[in-house]
């Protein structure tokens, strides 16, 4: 009954679609991929299914990677170039670095990708491995840190130049500007304040990996190309109004910085108190928040021991 309620596909060309993530009962091979030291550190807060495997690439071996499955060892020197090729003038993969990712994300559905911009090395690998992504076929989501305004203008440019092209390479960016750190972790010590905002990125990247089905890749990887910016947002809520507390705090969050009537498309990951019910009402909330936006929404393992609602909201315009 509950599929049959939330799941049900409107006859109106009014209403958008609302489907459900994690029907089938394959599960999506995931491949996460941590660029570089902020990708290599927020790997490190991913949760790894037996479906997702964890790849560690950087110029050298760091502490960051301990725990990834895999490394990838890269020089940042050709990685801008090779990251540039046009890829239809250079639709194969020519180099030994495109061979090396390539031979790590085989027999993988979704590639999700970590880093920072304004490196050397990150935002380039970030858009090298959404090449060869590409190239096989994945469904690719990049999540980036932008630089804080105050390391200057010509980290910042390069930034500007690395999600360009990211965007270009992955079927969608989510970005999370280091500025808007300073809002949920003012009085935190910097080292601190990045681990806080490595930990939030990791949530939608767990949760993609425990929900999404194989059948899910190719409607979810449509999607995720058919907006340009993607934003995201989390909120909890707890007792009599916990779903519309929770909702409203998504939209609330620093990175979640589009209109909400302005949302186009969204993936819901929420972890709900009462199933069925939290489900329905969430998605509600959303609808009045964003009434033209196809709506895909997976559930959650509910927190051990936790008596609320979580809502994670990814977000595209």
């Amino acid at each position: 009954m509950r599929r049959t309620l939330i799941r049900a596909r409107s006859d109106s060309a009014d209403v958008p679609d609302t489907w459900q993530l994690g029907v089938g009962e394959d599960r999506a091979r995931i491949a996460v991929v941590g660029c570089g030291g902020a990708g290599c550190n927020t790997l490190r807060h991913v949760a790894a299914p037996p479906n997702t495997i964890r790849i560690a690439l950087n110029n050298a071996v760091h502490p960051s990677m301990a725990e990834a499955g895999h490394r990838l060892i890269l020089q940042p020197a050709s990685l801008q170039a090779y990251a540039s090729m046009d890829g239809k003038a250079v639709q194969k993969m020519e180099t030994h670095e495109e061979k090396e990712i390539s031979a790590t994300l085989l027999d993988r559905d979704a590639v999700l990708i970590l880093g920072g911009l304004g490196g050397e090395l990150g935002g380039w690998g970030m858009s090298l491995v959404g090449r060869v992504a590409r190239i096989l076929g994945d469904a690719t989501l990049a999540l980036a840190t932008i630089p804080f305004s105050a390391e200057g203008s010509v980290r910042r440019q390069l930034a500007e130049l690395q999600l360009q092209l990211l965007q270009k390479r992955a079927d969608a960016v989510v970005t999370f500007s280091n500025d808007r750190l300073l809002d949920i972790a003012r009085d935190l010590p910097l080292a601190r304040a990045f681990a806080a905002l490595g930990a939030i990125m990791a949530k939608p990247v767990s949760g993609l990996g425990t929900v999404l089905a194989r059948a899910d890749v190719v409607p979810v990887k449509r999607m995720l190309a058919r907006a340009r910016d993607w934003r995201f947002g989390m909120g909890s809520g707890r007792e009599k109004h916990r779903c519309f507390l929770a909702v409203e705090e998504a939209y609330a969050s620093p990175w979640f910085t589009s209109l909400p009537e302005e949302v186009s498309h969204a993936i819901v990951l929420m972890s709900v108190s009462e199933s069925g019910k939290d489900e329905a009402e969430i998605l509600r909330e959303i609808r009045m928040r964003s009434p033209r936006a196809i709506l895909a929404w997976g559930t959650l393992p509910p927190e051990p021991g936790a008596d609320r609602v979580v809502v994670q909201i990814l977000a595209g315009t």
